[in-house]
């Protein structure tokens, strides 16, 4: 009733955003933007998907929910029998951060990457959460490329990849081998079926 009666300040509108609004704030859009022109709401859902497309809004939002408020599934016994086979084909002793973290239980898959890629592929982290805020910068930026991989989404930056599985599940994030030029490259020598959709920089421009 409000609403009708009156327009809405900045504030009010910002606490009272939707989720898909906030979705789309998370990926560095501002929302200010969206704002219709009398500034008593959102630019509707609907009008946004009409605007960009229905799969194109899917990932977006996918994407943006992941970094506003994506989550690690717990790690399987299997991953966490790998990495240990693994540490033990590397080291004499297996590190003991290395050992405490995947002998405790639950065991959540950013812990077991976190063990992969510091004591494996010898990436310099200090904790899980590192590599976690890694993760999130790493998806949030405008100069990442997009890939559709099945229902999952990859995205390319630099030598890095990031892996998401929605609605906002974080999956990996790795680092390219030396034999391939890009994920481009990695996907048709490997026989996935992988295709570049857009650079996100790009896809958030049209939304503006």
């Amino acid at each position: 009733m409000r609403r009708r009666k009156e327009k809405l300040d900045r504030e009010t509108l910002r606490k009272i955003a939707p989720q898909y609004i906030r979705d789309i704030e998370a990926l560095g859009i501002d929302i200010e933007k969206l704002w219709e022109g009398e500034l008593n709401a959102f630019v509707r859902k609907k009008d946004l998907i009409d605007r960009v497309g229905k799969e194109e809004f899917k990932v977006i939002q996918t994407i943006g929910r992941t970094a506003r408020a994506g989550r690690w599934k717990e790690a399987t016994s299997r991953d966490i029998e790998r990495e240990l086979l693994k540490l033990s084909s590397v080291y004499e002793v297996i590190p003991e951060e290395a050992y405490n973290i995947l002998h405790k239980r639950p065991v959540s898959s950013l812990e077991v990457h976190y063990v992969k890629r510091k004591y494996i592929d010898g990436w310099s982290l200090k904790s899980p959460q590192e590599l976690d805020k890694m993760f999130t910068k790493h998806i949030k930026d405008p100069e990442a490329l997009m890939y559709k991989q099945g229902d999952r989404v990859a995205l390319e930056l630099g030598r890095y990849i990031a892996i998401i599985h929605p609605p906002d599940t974080k999956i990996t994030i790795f680092e390219l081998e030396e034999q391939y030029e890009d994920y481009e490259d990695y996907a048709r020598q490997t026989g996935r079926p992988i295709i570049r959709l857009w650079q996100l920089r790009h896809i958030l421009s049209r939304l503006l």
